[in-house]
């Protein structure tokens, strides 16, 4: 009945709704489930709420014969029509008793992740930062990327860029681009404001000192238009520590509030990110960095450097000691980091020269071999 009430109200799709009909009364369950799968998504039922008259077919007639996940899938993009959200969550939860919804794993994390969706629509917070700190334990011991995943990473990237965590929103949207499809399921306006608020964030979360997987990631591309160059620029500069850039774009950054009020975290950042760039750059066997070089490249005064050697190494970004006496930081570990094509550029450069310093004492064993033989 439902379905032929679906005809009646669009012709259009007749066809369509006739091999659903005939699926039904055949009871082909499979070829049923995927029809109803691509129907229910058709750009005509983005709007209205013609749907939801399947779904008392669906939750009381048919849940049984249809796989868990997908009947989920299905009953939640039905469930979108409805306009009273705590409705919609009565509704979840109902879905979530159905016997064999249960028993999918998947299945529940789906009803949760929309649950936590709800309540962050209705601004109820605190119910959605419960929901999604239990879903992130969940979500952690599982093997694998499900498409419940990217729901889920969505969900809670929009939550700590309302509640300002720009860490946390760093890592869990670069977490729900890693199960994205750029160019089948993003337009380019999403893109490019995804692209804007995640390199804003990488500049402004605290203890983010690693930008090479967002700086390799396709997304950053819908930066590369004439308003936000700045910022690709931007992040190129904070990655390698270049504060001359830094200062060079601040007439742009200071113009994003967040940045604008953030000025002395975001230059002591850049500050630390330089001295780990210096350090890289150092041969290592040779890395010992003079006090009033850091003071120089960094833009501080010498009696400021220490300070900033002593929270490098407080976080853990670099190893190594201070020597105050002859006003030198000896550095002998740099923490790993993702690294930019210059940065590679670099990397090659060293093992070219450590290869060059293993057969040029290969070839002083090798000329000493007969000295050292006969004796």
């Amino acid at each position: 009945e439902a379905l032929n009430t679906l005809k009646l109200q669009h012709g259009a799709l007749c066809d369509e709704v006739n091999e659903m009909i005939d699926l039904y009364n055949r009871k082909l369950w499979h070829p049923l489930t995927i029809k109803l799968e691509e129907f229910v998504v058709k750009e005509t039922f983005d709007n209205g709420t013609d749907l939801l008259i399947l779904k008392d077919t669906l939750m009381k007639d048919i849940y049984t014969k249809i796989n868990a996940l997908s009947l989920t899938d299905i009953c939640l993009r039905i469930f979108s029509q409805e306009q009273d959200l705590e409705k919609v969550e009565t509704e979840i939860q109902q879905l979530k008793s159905l016997p064999n919804v249960k028993q999918e794993e998947f299945a529940i994390l789906s009803c949760d992740t929309s649950i936590a969706v709800i309540k962050l629509k209705l601004g109820q917070m605190d119910e959605a930062k419960k929901h999604i700190e239990e879903l992130h334990i969940k979500f952690d011991e599982l093997d694998g990327i499900s498409p419940v995943h990217q729901k889920f990473y969505k969900v809670s990237s929009n939550y700590h860029q309302l509640k300002g965590n720009h860490a946390d929103y760093f890592r869990d949207t670069l977490r729900y681009l890693a199960c994205t499809n750029l160019k089948m399921e993003l337009n380019n306006q999403e893109k490019t404001t995804l692209a804007f608020c995640l390199g804003v964030s990488a500049i402004l979360a605290e203890n983010i000192y690693n930008f090479g997987e967002l700086l390799a990631h396709d997304i950053l591309d819908y930066l590369k238009t004439p308003e936000n160059e700045w910022l690709y620029k931007f992040l190129f500069a904070f990655n390698s520590g270049n504060i001359a850039e830094f200062e060079q774009l601040k007439p742009k950054w200071t113009q994003i509030p967040d940045m604008g009020c953030a000025e002395i975290a975001m230059r002591e950042k850049i500050s630390l990110l330089c001295l780990m760039e210096m350090a890289f750059q150092m041969p290592a066997n040779n890395r010992n960095l003079k006090l009033a070089d850091i003071a120089s490249a960094v833009g501080i005064r010498n009696d400021q450097v220490e300070l900033l050697v002593m929270k490098a190494l407080s976080l853990g970004l670099i190893k190594g000691c201070i020597d105050q006496i002859d006003e030198i930081v000896h550095v002998t570990w740099v923490t790993p980091r993702v690294l930019s094509k210059d940065q590679l550029a670099k990397m090659t450069d060293k093992l070219n020269t450590w290869q060059s310093d293993i057969m040029r004492i290969e070839n002083i064993v090798q000329d000493q071999a007969k000295t050292i033989i006969g004796y």
